[in-house]
């Protein structure tokens, strides 16, 4: 199940259309698909470029159609909505959006393009989780809160910018930890960083590892509940990101929070990684979810 939007007029070559996506980010592009894919927000979707219609009679006369899966985060339509806007200001393409709550013939507008996704992407909740084969676990997490690890993630690189190489911008993925989903970021060494309020951090030690009087250091990592470094990141706190936030100093940190992880023992604590697009919004689940 997916949205299916149509690229219909003008007609454009597909050489000047492919042209269009290499110097876009996060574009993979192939001799008649371009798919988009962001590493940092898990957010993914194709772009088909369509022959003419002659060979199949019902096929939609088009440029190009995008596809973009239902049953997914609501923030695949936020993150794909500037993308397809872009596209169409750029070719001043007319649309056929065949869907229902869809924007027919156009004009596009982003508000109808979310509009048309949202319920679809509802529809699509409702016919795999009240349908016979419907999963036993679904991941969930607040739609407020699954925006806000969204918008952390996708300007994540434009932060970072803003930090230069003084300080690394991280990004927020899921775990599964005691059979809870949780969100996680890392924190490799005590390095400056300016680190999001997660649930659990990951500590990879290197530089910071235990030592051995025979074998010297010998790295390791360790899953950390978030909470037990709160009061030590409490003076660097700030709000100016969409989630609430840590900037600690550079180029380096404190001893004391140095110390803090050099001595740090394991937790017995264990995870495993949950791709972003299987943690989907916790109220359209309950609203869908047999029992």
């Amino acid at each position: 199940m997916s949205y299916d939007l149509y690229f219909t007029e003008p007609k454009i070559e597909r050489d000047d259309f492919i042209a269009y996506f290499h110097d876009r980010q996060n574009y993979e592009v192939s001799d008649m698909q371009v798919f988009y894919q962001n590493e940092d927000t898990g957010v993914y979707f194709l772009i088909d470029y369509n022959e003419s219609a002659d060979e199949d009679p019902e096929a939609i006369e088009s440029t190009a159609s995008l596809n973009l899966n239902y049953y997914r985060p609501h923030f695949f339509g936020l993150e794909a909505v500037d993308e397809i806007s872009a596209l169409i200001d750029h070719f001043q393409f007319s649309i056929h959006d065949p869907q229902n709550a869809g924007m027919a013939d156009g004009p596009f507008s982003k508000e109808g393009f979310l509009r048309a996704w949202n319920h679809g992407n509802e529809f699509g909740y409702s016919a795999i989780l009240q349908g016979d084969n419907a999963p036993d676990k679904v991941w969930t997490i607040p739609t407020e809160q699954l925006e806000s690890i969204w918008k952390w993630n996708y300007k994540k690189d434009a932060v970072q910018e803003s930090f230069r190489e003084d300080s690394f911008v991280p990004r927020v993925f899921f775990m599964a930890v005691g059979g809870k989903v949780v969100s996680v970021t890392v924190w490799p060494d005590a390095i400056s960083e300016l680190i999001p309020r997660v649930d659990f951090l990951v500590i990879d030690k290197d530089e910071l590892a235990p030592r051995s009087l025979f074998r010297g250091r010998k790295k390791d990592q360790v899953l950390l509940p978030f909470d037990e470094l709160a009061f030590d990141f409490e003076p660097y706190v700030t709000s100016e990101h969409s989630l609430l936030a840590y900037t600690l100093p550079a180029p380096q940190v404190p001893e004391n929070l140095r110390k803090r992880i050099r001595d740090l023992k394991q937790t017995g604590i264990t995870g495993e990684g949950i791709s972003m697009d299987q943690v989907l919004n916790a109220e359209i689940v309950t609203k869908f979810k047999k029992g």
